[in-house]
């Protein structure tokens, strides 16, 4: 069985200042940072945050766009066992306070107090003004790295309040290293760090940089506009990434310069499989589909094999299997080989973490099934159902059909309660080049394409569908009594209740 390296995070710091420390390691704005620089910067961060009263096992939460400080903040703070609660600055409202007074920092890292309520006011480290005094400290090379890593993660939440995942050392390092295989890592490779350093997304890529030598580029926020400019500009090698990304990217206006680039592969997960042959034929990038997910170390399985459809075969150190099947489909459950690759659970969520951590093993709520030669397929989320005349509808398949329609680029399945019985169905459609085909017709031909129980009967355009942070649709965040519906039933529109 392969093992992962018996490396740490702070090994990895450490080695910032022994292992090409004159090179560069990422690229922000106009600074370029060698390995040294930052080394040094985290040194004289720590000393600062300790002199500001900081110790291991506080908790801090960072409010921030992906930064230089942010950076190095993260590495500073777990370095000396700080535990590090990154959230995504657009978070407002309840959301945020809700995540906040659950974690109770001792200190929140923002660069403005106008998210945050005033209750929070006197935790809050204005980045641009405080953060200058800490990182300004003397250094001293005999401060204790700390053993005990530690982040909590913030899942987005789109079955439930956000939820947060335990995240270990190990973890981090599992993570990082699966990365690397997935995506044939060299140290020569240059990476688009687009993804928020609040997802596991963008900080495993982070700690592949520190653990292969590898450079990144650091971006604020993804830019469909600038992202191919970025690419060629910044001469990158590999391409990470999430849900919906690379049907964003297709649906940008061709150009005869689409070729133009130094990529050599792209690799994440959640894209469609009708997504394969058009992004590689256009942009001459080949997919390699990953599935994961935080609370597992995030890569679980990597389809090295390019079968259409599959998310690929079990990392060595995991074992998968489906669970109570129906037709060969049921719930992926994992199990790991080598202990501390799972989480410990959800921060104070002991009934999530028991429903997560069970005898048998991870139950990840999602849908799957293998084939003969080990192949897996992810079919979609577990509780993700419309409920119609007494039978589970998975939404996963009205959508799959849906987006194979030459008009429709992406759809989003919701219910609402019946006139009669449980649930009718809701069809959001996004089109192709706003093309606008008769909703009738659309209906119709659904029609023959799924059987009666499974067909829409409330229909719906709209311009865009909301998005969590890795780029999947928040069915959560969709408000129906907005929306003008065309109710096939009755041949009208109608606005819902």
């Amino acid at each position: 069985m392969q093992k992962l390296p018996k490396v740490s995070v702070n090994k990895l710091i450490k080695n910032l200042s022994r292992k090409e420390k004159n090179k560069v390691i990422f690229i922000y704005g106009n600074k370029k940072i060698s390995r040294l620089e930052l080394y040094n910067k985290i040194l004289k961060t720590r000393t600062g945050l300790l002199k500001k009263g900081f110790k291991n096992k506080d908790k801090v939460v960072c409010l921030l766009d992906n930064s230089y400080e942010q950076i190095i903040l993260f590495l500073s703070c777990i370095s000396l066992g700080i535990v590090w609660v990154p959230i995504e600055p657009k978070r407002k409202g309840i959301g945020l306070s809700y995540i906040v007074q659950l974690v109770n920092p001792k200190a929140i890292f923002a660069k403005t107090k106008n998210n945050l309520e005033k209750k929070f006011s006197k935790k809050i480290i204005i980045v641009n003004k405080d953060l200058k005094n800490i990182s300004q400290s003397t250094h001293d090379y005999n401060l204790k790295f700390e053993k005990n890593i530690k982040c909590i993660l913030f899942t987005s939440g789109t079955t439930g309040p956000p939820k947060g995942v335990i995240v270990s050392d190990k973890m981090l390092i599992a993570s990082a290293y699966a990365t690397g295989i997935a995506c044939d890592i060299k140290n020569k490779d240059r990476f688009l760090l687009w993804e928020s350093l609040s997802h596991i997304g963008g900080i495993e890529v982070l700690i592949l940089c520190l653990m292969a030598g590898s450079k990144f580029i650091l971006l604020k926020k993804f830019s469909a506009k600038k992202f191919w400019k970025q690419i060629r500009k910044y001469k990158i090698t590999k391409l990470h990434y999430l849900g919906g990304i690379l049907d964003i990217l297709i649906k940008k206006k061709s150009k005869k310069i689409d070729r133009n680039h130094k990529v050599k592969l792209a690799f994440g997960a959640g894209s469609r499989k009708e997504t394969y042959h058009e992004f590689k034929e256009r942009f001459n990038i080949p997919l390699r589909e990953v599935y994961g997910m935080t609370e597992a170390s995030s890569f679980t399985t990597i389809n090295f094999k390019n079968k259409l459809g599959s998310i690929g075969r079990v990392l060595p150190w995991f074992k998968l299997k489906i669970v109570n099947k129906i037709n060969g489909i049921g719930e992926i459950v994992i199990n790991q080989k080598q202990k501390g690759l799972f989480t410990k659970g959800y921060y104070k969520d002991n009934k999530s973490s028991k429903m997560l951590l069970q005898k048998d093993g991870l139950h990840t709520g999602d849908l799957g099934k293998i084939d003969r030669m080990g192949n897996v397929f992810y079919i979609g989320r577990l509780k993700d159902f419309v409920r119609v005349k007494g039978e589970n509808i998975s939404s996963w398949e009205i959508e799959t059909n849906l987006n194979m329609h030459s008009d429709i680029s992406e759809s989003a399945i919701l219910s609402t309660k019946a006139d009669i019985g449980e649930e009718d169905i809701i069809a959001l459609l996004m089109l192709k080049n706003n093309k606008k085909p008769n909703l009738d017709k659309v209906a119709l031909y659904f029609q023959k394409k799924l059987p009666k129980n499974y067909n829409p009967r409330y229909w719906c355009y709209v311009d865009k569908l909301p998005r969590t942070p890795t780029f999947r649709i928040d069915k959560k965040l969709i408000k129906i009594n907005s929306l003008k519906l065309y109710d096939f039933l009755n041949k009208k529109f109608v606005y819902l209740k």
